[in-house]
Protein backbone atom coordinates (compact mmCIF):
# COMPACT_ATOMS: atom_id res chain seq x y z
CA UNK A 1 0.00 0.00 0.00
CA UNK A 2 2.93 2.34 0.72
CA UNK A 3 4.29 1.72 -2.79
CA UNK A 4 0.86 2.58 -4.17
CA UNK A 5 0.92 5.90 -2.31
CA UNK A 6 4.39 6.69 -3.66
CA UNK A 7 3.15 6.03 -7.18
CA UNK A 8 0.12 8.28 -6.62
CA UNK A 9 2.15 11.29 -5.53
CA UNK A 10 4.82 10.66 -8.19
CA UNK A 11 2.14 11.11 -10.81
CA UNK A 12 0.81 14.19 -9.03
CA UNK A 13 4.26 15.76 -9.35
CA UNK A 14 4.73 14.49 -12.91
CA UNK A 15 1.61 16.22 -14.12
CA UNK A 16 2.19 19.46 -12.23
CA UNK A 17 2.63 21.38 -15.49
CA UNK A 18 -0.89 20.53 -16.63
CA UNK A 19 -3.71 23.05 -16.35
CA UNK A 20 -5.24 23.34 -12.89
CA UNK A 21 -8.50 21.70 -13.95
CA UNK A 22 -6.74 18.79 -15.60
CA UNK A 23 -4.40 18.42 -12.62
CA UNK A 24 -7.30 18.28 -10.16
CA UNK A 25 -9.08 15.70 -12.31
CA UNK A 26 -5.97 13.51 -12.21
CA UNK A 27 -5.56 13.93 -8.45
CA UNK A 28 -9.27 13.23 -7.94
CA UNK A 29 -9.10 9.98 -9.87
CA UNK A 30 -5.98 8.80 -8.06
CA UNK A 31 -7.37 9.57 -4.60
CA UNK A 32 -10.74 7.97 -5.37
CA UNK A 33 -8.98 4.86 -6.70
CA UNK A 34 -6.81 4.65 -3.59
CA UNK A 35 -9.71 5.06 -1.15
CA UNK A 36 -11.84 2.60 -3.12
CA UNK A 37 -9.09 -0.02 -2.89
CA UNK A 38 -8.67 0.50 0.86
CA UNK A 39 -12.38 0.89 1.71
CA UNK A 40 -14.10 -1.20 -0.93
CA UNK A 41 -17.39 -1.29 1.00
CA UNK A 42 -17.67 2.50 1.16
CA UNK A 43 -19.79 4.16 -1.50
CA UNK A 44 -17.90 7.29 -2.51
CA UNK A 45 -19.56 10.46 -3.74
CA UNK A 46 -19.21 13.47 -1.46
CA UNK A 47 -16.41 13.16 1.08
CA UNK A 48 -13.44 14.89 2.73
CA UNK A 49 -9.86 13.70 2.29
CA UNK A 50 -7.12 15.03 4.59
CA UNK A 51 -3.45 14.41 3.85
CA UNK A 52 -1.36 15.01 6.98
CA UNK A 53 2.03 15.25 5.29
CA UNK A 54 0.65 17.56 2.62
CA UNK A 55 -1.30 19.62 5.23
CA UNK A 56 -4.22 19.81 2.84
CA UNK A 57 -7.94 19.12 3.06
CA UNK A 58 -9.72 18.15 -0.15
CA UNK A 59 -13.49 18.40 -0.46
CA UNK A 60 -14.88 15.98 -3.04
CA UNK A 61 -18.28 16.44 -4.62
CA UNK A 62 -19.46 13.71 -7.00
CA UNK A 63 -15.95 12.19 -6.65
CA UNK A 64 -14.27 15.31 -8.05
CA UNK A 65 -12.21 17.78 -6.02
CA UNK A 66 -14.31 20.91 -5.59
CA UNK A 67 -12.20 22.73 -2.98
CA UNK A 68 -8.70 22.49 -1.52
CA UNK A 69 -7.74 24.08 1.80
CA UNK A 70 -4.50 24.39 3.73
CA UNK A 71 -4.85 22.97 7.24
CA UNK A 72 -2.77 22.39 10.35
CA UNK A 73 -2.70 18.97 12.00
CA UNK A 74 -0.86 17.80 15.11
CA UNK A 75 2.69 18.89 15.77
CA UNK A 76 3.21 15.39 17.20
CA UNK A 77 2.23 13.61 13.99
CA UNK A 78 -0.34 10.89 13.42
CA UNK A 79 -1.80 8.58 16.05
CA UNK A 80 -5.11 7.34 17.39
CA UNK A 81 -4.44 6.85 21.11
CA UNK A 82 -6.23 8.96 23.72
CA UNK A 83 -3.92 11.57 25.32
CA UNK A 84 -1.41 11.24 22.47
CA UNK A 85 -2.24 14.73 21.13
CA UNK A 86 -1.81 13.26 17.65
CA UNK A 87 -4.14 13.53 14.67
CA UNK A 88 -6.09 10.29 14.15
CA UNK A 89 -6.04 8.30 10.93
CA UNK A 90 -8.62 6.28 9.03
CA UNK A 91 -12.28 6.56 8.13
CA UNK A 92 -14.36 9.04 10.13
CA UNK A 93 -17.50 11.07 9.67
CA UNK A 94 -18.62 14.51 10.74
CA UNK A 95 -20.83 13.88 13.76
CA UNK A 96 -21.67 17.42 14.90
CA UNK A 97 -21.69 20.85 13.29
CA UNK A 98 -21.48 23.67 15.81
CA UNK A 99 -21.41 27.45 15.39
CA UNK A 100 -23.78 28.13 12.51
CA UNK A 101 -24.05 31.91 11.97
CA UNK A 102 -21.53 32.74 14.71
CA UNK A 103 -19.37 35.79 13.87
CA UNK A 104 -15.81 35.25 12.67
CA UNK A 105 -13.53 34.87 15.69
CA UNK A 106 -16.19 33.54 18.06
CA UNK A 107 -14.49 31.51 20.80
CA UNK A 108 -15.78 28.01 21.61
CA UNK A 109 -14.90 26.12 24.79
CA UNK A 110 -16.08 22.53 25.31
CA UNK A 111 -18.19 22.92 22.16
CA UNK A 112 -20.05 25.86 23.71
CA UNK A 113 -20.27 29.36 22.24
CA UNK A 114 -18.72 31.74 24.78
CA UNK A 115 -20.11 34.78 22.92
CA UNK A 116 -16.59 36.21 23.03
CA UNK A 117 -14.72 37.35 19.93
CA UNK A 118 -10.97 36.75 19.91
CA UNK A 119 -8.35 38.41 17.74
CA UNK A 120 -7.33 36.43 14.67
CA UNK A 121 -3.53 36.50 14.44
CA UNK A 122 -2.25 36.00 10.90
CA UNK A 123 1.26 37.29 11.60
CA UNK A 124 2.71 35.47 14.62
CA UNK A 125 4.03 31.98 13.89
CA UNK A 126 4.22 30.87 17.53
CA UNK A 127 1.31 31.34 19.84
CA UNK A 128 0.87 29.36 23.05
CA UNK A 129 -2.88 28.98 22.59
CA UNK A 130 -5.19 26.35 21.19
CA UNK A 131 -8.30 28.44 20.68
CA UNK A 132 -11.24 26.99 18.77
CA UNK A 133 -12.91 29.72 16.78
CA UNK A 134 -15.80 30.48 14.39
CA UNK A 135 -17.01 26.93 13.58
CA UNK A 136 -16.26 23.39 14.70
CA UNK A 137 -17.20 20.00 13.33
CA UNK A 138 -16.58 17.00 15.57
CA UNK A 139 -15.24 13.78 14.08
CA UNK A 140 -16.39 10.27 14.94
CA UNK A 141 -14.33 7.22 14.03
CA UNK A 142 -16.00 4.47 12.03
CA UNK A 143 -13.41 1.70 12.40
CA UNK A 144 -13.77 -0.36 15.57
CA UNK A 145 -10.55 -0.66 17.56
CA UNK A 146 -8.78 1.64 15.12
CA UNK A 147 -10.46 5.00 15.74
CA UNK A 148 -13.64 3.89 17.51
CA UNK A 149 -13.96 2.44 21.01
CA UNK A 150 -11.55 1.87 23.86
CA UNK A 151 -8.39 3.96 24.00
CA UNK A 152 -8.53 4.96 20.33
CA UNK A 153 -11.94 6.62 20.20
CA UNK A 154 -11.69 9.82 18.13
CA UNK A 155 -14.98 11.27 19.36
CA UNK A 156 -14.07 10.78 23.02
CA UNK A 157 -10.72 12.43 22.32
CA UNK A 158 -12.53 15.58 21.17
CA UNK A 159 -11.04 15.81 17.70
CA UNK A 160 -12.56 18.54 15.52
CA UNK A 161 -12.14 20.36 12.27
CA UNK A 162 -12.22 23.97 13.47
CA UNK A 163 -11.15 27.56 13.02
CA UNK A 164 -8.13 28.93 14.86
CA UNK A 165 -7.04 32.28 16.23
CA UNK A 166 -3.52 31.61 14.94
CA UNK A 167 -3.86 31.50 11.17
CA UNK A 168 -0.14 32.00 10.55
CA UNK A 169 0.54 28.34 11.37
CA UNK A 170 -1.96 27.01 8.83
CA UNK A 171 -0.12 24.82 6.34
CA UNK A 172 2.27 23.36 8.92
CA UNK A 173 1.75 20.85 11.75
CA UNK A 174 1.04 22.79 14.96
CA UNK A 175 -2.23 21.60 16.50
CA UNK A 176 -2.85 19.40 19.54
CA UNK A 177 -4.56 16.74 17.42
CA UNK A 178 -7.39 18.59 15.72
CA UNK A 179 -7.50 19.83 12.15
CA UNK A 180 -7.21 23.61 12.18
CA UNK A 181 -8.38 25.83 9.33
CA UNK A 182 -8.44 29.52 8.52
CA UNK A 183 -11.66 31.07 9.75
CA UNK A 184 -13.09 32.04 6.36
CA UNK A 185 -12.21 28.57 5.08
CA UNK A 186 -13.97 26.74 7.91
CA UNK A 187 -17.09 28.83 7.32
CA UNK A 188 -17.06 27.90 3.64
CA UNK A 189 -16.47 24.21 4.34
CA UNK A 190 -19.09 24.19 7.12
CA UNK A 191 -21.68 25.49 4.66
CA UNK A 192 -20.74 22.91 2.01
CA UNK A 193 -21.02 19.69 4.00
CA UNK A 194 -23.65 17.78 5.92
CA UNK A 195 -23.35 15.71 9.06
CA UNK A 196 -22.26 12.11 8.44
CA UNK A 197 -20.16 13.02 5.39
CA UNK A 198 -17.19 10.61 5.31
CA UNK A 199 -13.80 12.00 6.32
CA UNK A 200 -10.67 10.06 5.36
CA UNK A 201 -7.42 10.93 7.13
CA UNK A 202 -4.14 9.52 5.84
CA UNK A 203 -0.52 10.18 6.73
CA UNK A 204 0.48 11.26 3.24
Amino acid sequence: MKIYLIIIFFFISLFSYYSQNTKEEIISELIVDYISSKYSKEKLDNFIYIGLKRQRLYLFEANIISKIYKVSTSSKGAGNEISSYKTPLGLHCIYEKIGDNAPIGTLFINKKNTNKIVKIDSLTTYQNKDEITTRLMSLMGKELNINKGGSVDTFKRGIYIHGTSNEKTIGQPSSHGCIRMKNNDIVELFNCVDKQIPVFLFNN
